[in-house]
């Protein structure tokens, strides 16, 4: 699949990287594609994502991704504050969702998010945690 990104990386490898205004477009350009499995390369293999209500790792999260990015949910995020620690990150999100839902009505969800990166070995920054929790919408029900 080819993908069209304004901000620079390989697709094949990403790195969500330390600078977080770049790791922020990153993120929304993985998420945006529609692709659950390029989505799914920006998390460190042993990774916890909570986006789904529930906390999920390896093909759980993966087939998450894929079936919830299948519809190409529009997603829009603002970094409220960053920390970074040597090899981890602390990351805050404010962010909104919309999508259509199964009965093809439109969906909005909104609310904030934690999430904490790691850099490996290779020196690449993976997401490690993220833990959103909405206001509005998937996990807030």
């Amino acid at each position: 699949m080819a993908f069209d990104f304004t901000t620079d990386f390989d697709p094949d490898n990403p790195d969500l990287t330390d600078d977080t205004e770049i790791q922020n477009e990153i993120f929304l350009q993985a998420f945006n594609s529609g692709d659950g499995e390029l989505f799914n390369r920006l998390y460190r293999e042993d990774s916890i994502s909570n986006f789904s209500g529930e906390p999920l790792t390896g093909a759980a999260r993966l087939a998450f991704f894929k079936e919830f990015l299948a519809p190409k949910p529009s997603l829009k995020a603002e970094v409220t504050h960053a920390y970074v620690a040597g090899d981890v990150a602390l990351i805050g999100v404010k962010y909104s969702i919309d999508t259509t839902g199964e009965d093809g009505e439109p969906v909005h969800l909104e609310g904030v998010c934690t999430d904490v990166l790691r850099r490996g070995e290779d020196g690449r920054w993976l997401m490690s945690i993220d833990r959103p929790v909405a206001a509005t919408g998937l996990v807030a029900e």
